[in-house]
């Protein structure tokens, strides 16, 4: 296992990152770090949606509306609700931006995840009537009544995909990129496994590419837009390159670059 997640109340082996003197309010950037503002993208687009992400100012949140403990790690909310139960964790946060975006723009027919076992469930299918349903160590899929194609349904759609889907699902699916740039994915896929999204992209000072990074965790909590604790005078932005990268949650030393499109 490569992966090193550093927040101090995941559930596998972490070494928190010192948070003295840091809080989670945007720190403006230093003078010499000014940052310009990215390349014009079509509305329509997948990297248009996320860099005009609803973004607010507000402690991370778990599934049972209470903060977490490590607050540091963010600098803004994604405004989506986290649900009531423990799914929207890593992998279901992105699944849930993609759906989200997709479902702006009408393309209901193009919303479907694959579940570890391979198999793709698409929303058509859940509204059409296709429901699943555990079944000893497997699943099948029972004809029930159908639903309509409302965001509540689509919500109701996305807890089951989130019970069957994970890092190693969304790693297979999406497609292989060898650059940064938003809308690209960042993902370890693995038991437990780890990935982010990035959804901005800028020029800081010196005229290199930086990003702004989001993610969901475990347990599911609101998705937030990651802080940068190693660069504060660019925080929230990063400079991101092939190699070991460290967010203010996790080290990332063996993973893959993917995207959506």
């Amino acid at each position: 296992m490569k992966l090193i997640i550093l927040c101090s109340v995941c559930l596998f082996s972490c070494n928190r990152i010192s948070d003295a003197g840091i809080t989670n309010k945007k720190i403006a950037p230093a003078k010499k770090y000014q940052i310009v503002s990215a390349k014009q993208q079509d509305e329509k687009s997948w990297p248009y949606f996320l860099q005009h992400l609803p973004i607010i100012d507000a402690p991370i949140l778990d599934y049972r509306g209470d903060p977490v403990p490590y607050q540091q790690k963010h600098t803004a909310i994604i405004n989506y609700d986290v649900g009531t139960k423990d799914l929207q964790q890593c992998a279901d946060a992105l699944m849930r931006l993609r759906a989200e975006y997709l479902f702006q723009q009408q393309r209901y027919h193009e919303i479907g995840f694959h579940f570890v076992n391979g198999l793709l469930y698409k929303w058509d299918q859940y509204c059409d009537g296709i429901k699943v349903v555990s079944s000893g160590n497997d699943i099948k899929l029972i004809k029930a009544s159908p639903s309509p194609y409302t965001h509540k349904s689509l919500r109701s759609y996305l807890d089951v995909v989130y019970n069957y889907a994970s890092t190693i699902s969304l790693a297979k699916e999406l497609k292989k990129t060898n650059e940064f740039a938003a809308g690209t994915v960042v993902i370890h896929p693995g038991s437990p496994g780890h990935c982010f999204i990035i959804i901005d992209e800028a020029t800081d000072g010196d005229g290199e590419k930086v990003f702004k990074l989001a993610e969901g965790y475990s347990p599911a909590q609101s998705i937030y837009v990651l802080s940068n604790l190693s660069e504060p005078e660019i925080n929230p932005w990063y400079h991101l390159h092939t190699g070991t990268i460290t967010t203010s949650s996790c080290k990332f030393i063996d993973y893959e670059l993917k995207s959506f499109e």
